[in-house]
């Protein structure tokens, strides 16, 4: 009964030990993830100032159209992202290998895959309506009515895609590498370990990566014949543009009226050689302003063909910036998350130091895309920013 008794107070203080040990690794963990904890942070914050700045903006104080509603209804992804998913990224570096909460890891996971796959979709719908009113001028537009059943189509594929998550996801046991030649386990939300869910994880890391390559590739193709489009118009507008060197116009005038003169008659009195003159003028000059009259119709038919004013053209540089920034935040994420399947490994196993610090920034790389947005309207939108920065001049 005393060796019994012995055994038991034994592995409880192994067990203790163990814990306190495991505890110890993760505040150590923890500290290394600081650089990671304060970017992440500052980029979330960002985004919970600048998006609720843009849904107010776009969806209280302009005039609605397709344009404004996508990128509320964008901007709603980007709050959704950073108000619930982010805050769990900081946890989850802050529990490096003490994160045991396994339905908050599996709901945090869903919405961050939910935001980011209705914003890529957002994004495609905006492409859309601007290749229609630019390069489809003349075809059928996209309506009100028509942006909300794309944009209530679009939660339904961001949701049945992300739903794998609450299956493969969770609070899942791993490795602590250790110096003391121990074998400790941790706890981490990530992918599952288990053999029976592998190809599960395989596929569903691979259709993701898969969509979201062919879906930027159609984001570049779709703006690629936008921009092209602009600048042909451009370029049809100043071939049609009228001329206005009055010097030249007069040099040709009076080289015209040289080389008529010289086939009239010599022995004319000085009399009818001034009404020859006259005349001749009245007649070169009208060819003259015929043509600068064509040119001038042409220009304003050429206007009025294409219909792309400068307000169309501001708003596709915006989205095109908005497009690129979303392309390079959004494919480092999934390429690590790849890598990292490949692995099949957990990332503390082979990557310490500053490579797992960047590691940890780069597999939340999709904040950017969520936090830089705003800015982008508010550089290029100059009434957005008169709007905000106006507001707090009179404020003082």
């Amino acid at each position: 009964m005393a060796a019994s008794n012995g055994t038991m107070l034994t592995n409880n203080t192994i067990s203790h030990d163990h814990d306190v040990l495991i505890q110890e690794l993760n505040d150590k963990m923890a500290d290394q993830m600081v650089p990671a904890t304060v970017f992440i942070s500052t980029m979330m914050v960002l985004s919970l100032v600048g998006n609720p700045m843009v849904c107010y903006y776009y969806g209280a104080k302009t005039k609605l159209t397709t344009n404004t509603f996508f990128i509320v209804i964008l901007a709603l992804y980007d709050v959704i992202v950073c108000a619930i998913s982010v805050p769990g990224v900081i946890a989850d570096m802050k529990f490096f290998y003490t994160f045991e909460n396994n339905v908050a890891c599996k709901l945090l996971r869903f919405v961050n895959y939910f935001g980011s796959i209705g914003s890529i979709l957002t994004l495609i719908a905006i492409a859309m309506d601007r290749f229609k009113k630019i390069c489809r001028l003349t075809k059928p537009q996209m309506g009100i009515r028509t942006a909300k059943l794309v944009s209530l189509g679009s939660i339904g594929i961001a949701i049945m895609l992300s739903w794998p998550c609450l299956a493969i996801f969770g609070s899942i046991q791993v490795p602590i590498p250790n110096t003391y030649g121990l074998d400790l386990m941790g706890a981490d939300c990530t992918f599952t370990k288990d053999v029976a869910y592998q190809k599960y994880v395989w596929i569903f890391n691979g259709v993701l990566f898969v969509l979201s390559v062919g879906l930027s590739v159609i984001l570049i193709v779709l703006y690629s014949i936008i921009v092209h489009t602009i600048l042909s118009h451009k370029k049809r507008l100043i071939m049609h543009k009228p001329r206005k060197n009055r010097a030249s116009s007069s040099t040709e005038v009076e080289t015209s009226l040289t080389d008529c003169s010289h086939t009239a008659d010599d022995k004319l009195k000085e009399k009818e050689k001034g009404e020859i003159k006259t005349l001749l003028a009245t007649k070169s000059l009208a060819p003259r302003n015929d043509r600068h009259s064509t040119a001038s119709k042409k220009s304003t038919n050429a206007q009025k063909e294409s219909g792309i004013d400068s307000e169309a053209v501001k708003i596709t540089v915006v989205m095109v910036i908005v497009n690129i920034v979303f392309i390079v935040s959004f494919l480092p994420y999934l390429s690590l998350c790849v890598w990292v399947v490949f692995k099949s490994q957990h990332e503390s196993e082979f990557l310490s130091g500053a490579g797992l610090v960047l590691f940890k920034i780069g597999t939340r790389s999709f904040i950017f895309n969520s936090s830089l947005n705003p800015w982008i309207y508010g550089i290029f939108n100059s009434n957005f920013r008169h709007f905000y920065f106006g507001w707090l001049c009179r404020k003082r």
